[in-house]
């Protein structure tokens, strides 16, 4: 494995570089760098992307433009991450009304990527980036696995809700080197094999709830002989501090927690456990409350600023979640500023007669490519009943709702009750944030 993995950084990886016209390795060199940087220094370095960003989205994004226009303000106005708030605030509803004004002007087609949101929200989006962001943010993904002693090509393996079908995919797989586990097959039966694959890579990435899950049937079958990779990555939805300890005991090692939104890797776990280091050079993190700026260890929505993706600017943009704002460095060394915790995440589990389990990112990739809902909610008060809450558009189509049922029930089987409910509206809770599953019923 050592082999492939020096043939895979030297050789290999460069020639798929070049072929997809991207720079990850580039980018990963300099991060490892920079991340040793002086606060200040990473200061001055975000506040230089960030005024170059700002002068590229006012001569060549239409809609920003015209926000500077109507405002009165000129790009020089924005000189740090502190004049933003001259800015408003870029919603989800503000990009779906304006996709195409959002789109830089001066960017080729052929350096641009489009992207889906499977986030946490329940609100699918679509939107851009170019390879430069895509670049960046690979890169960061890579140092921050690299904080495990993970060196790019080691082998490693990705739990997720997507089956891998295609042919393109298995080959990135392959080149890779990531052996893939698709989470709905995983049950109590093919819970062996996939443990065999499991002991195939170096470090696993898995969305927290999905992991958990797996922990919690290892610990109920009573396994042993356990894979024991370097670390867990876990991603896409809350790490609540028993699925931590769970994941932990069963496997013996360290979990590090990442957290991102948007094609955006916005903070992750380093060593220490102590907090979540911000992605600096490459984004610039506010925590607001009531239009303002909170205080260190304050409650706040996460609202970011890309400062790589020219091809469709997410300048102050509120990615519904909230967290707890840090202050101080980590005893790591990084120059890296912190946040807290993540607070804004809630994935509930559905439960199914059989005992099956579904995480909620299930539901949002159901729900993502489906334009004609602008917002979900999985409600289940009992194991033999979903219903599920649907705010429409003009573009639903009754071929939609048989998608919808007929995509669940291959998941859950006949024994599950699925009730559609279309609504004007679903309601956020108290703290801003939409709940896409609430079940009241106990998966354990």
């Amino acid at each position: 494995m050592g082999m492939y993995a020096t043939l895979f950084r030297n050789l290999v990886f460069p020639v798929i570089e070049a072929q997809q016209g991207t720079e990850i390795r580039k980018y990963l060199k300099w991060f490892n760098r920079t991340q040793w940087l002086k606060p200040e220094e990473l200061e001055k370095l975000q506040n230089k992307k960030l005024r170059a960003l700002i002068q590229h989205a006012y001569r060549n994004v239409p809609y920003y433009h015209r926000i500077f226009k109507k405002l009165e303000l000129r790009p020089d106005d924005i000189q740090n991450k502190d004049d933003l708030s001259k800015l408003p605030i870029l919603t989800k509803e503000d990009i779906r009304k304006n996709l195409d004004q959002l789109r830089a002007v001066n960017v080729p087609k052929s350096r641009v990527i489009e992207a889906h949101s499977s986030g946490s929200t329940g609100e699918p989006l679509k939107y851009y980036i170019d390879k430069k962001s895509y670049s960046s943010g690979w890169a960061q993904t890579f140092r921050c696995w690299g904080w495990t002693g993970f060196n790019l090509g080691d082998p490693y393996v990705k739990i997720s809700l997507n089956p891998r079908v295609g042919f393109r995919k298995k080959l990135q797989d392959v080149l890779l080197n990531c052996k893939y586990i698709y989470f709905a097959d995983v049950n109590e039966k093919t819970l062996k094999m996939h443990l065999e694959t499991m002991r195939k890579g170096k470090i696993i990435r898995s969305y927290a709830s999905a992991m958990y899950v797996i922990s919690k049937l290892i610990e109920e079958q009573g396994m042993g002989d356990l894979p024991k990779p370097l670390a867990i990555m876990t991603t896409g939805d809350t790490l609540f501090p028993h699925y931590r300890e769970l994941i932990e005991s069963v496997f013996g090692c360290e979990v590090f927690d990442g957290y991102g939104g948007e094609s955006t890797p916005i903070a992750f776990e380093c060593e220490e456990h102590t907090g979540y280091h911000i992605c600096d050079e490459s984004i610039a993190v506010e925590f607001v409350k009531d239009g303002q700026e909170v205080s260190p260890g304050e409650l706040g929505s996460i609202v970011f600023t890309s400062l790589d993706n020219y091809a469709m600017p997410f300048i102050r943009y509120k990615i519904n979640d909230v967290g707890v704002k840090a202050d101080g460095l980590c005893s790591c060394g990084r120059g890296l500023s912190l946040m807290s915790s993540i607070e804004g995440r809630n994935t509930d589990l559905v439960v199914t007669p059989s005992g099956k389990f579904l995480v909620v990112q299930f539901f949002t990739t159901l729900f993502k490519y489906l334009e004609g809902v602008d917002q979900f909610q999985v409600v289940q008060n009992r194991v033999d009943r979903l219903n599920i809450k649907i705010v429409r558009n003009e573009k639903f189509r009754d071929r939609d709702e048989e998608y919808i049922i007929s995509r669940i029930k291959s998941q859950v089987g006949n024994e599950m009750e699925i009730s559609i409910e279309f609504v004007d509206s679903i309601p956020p809770t108290k703290s801003g944030k939409r709940r896409f599953v609430i079940s009241n019923v106990t998966p354990f």
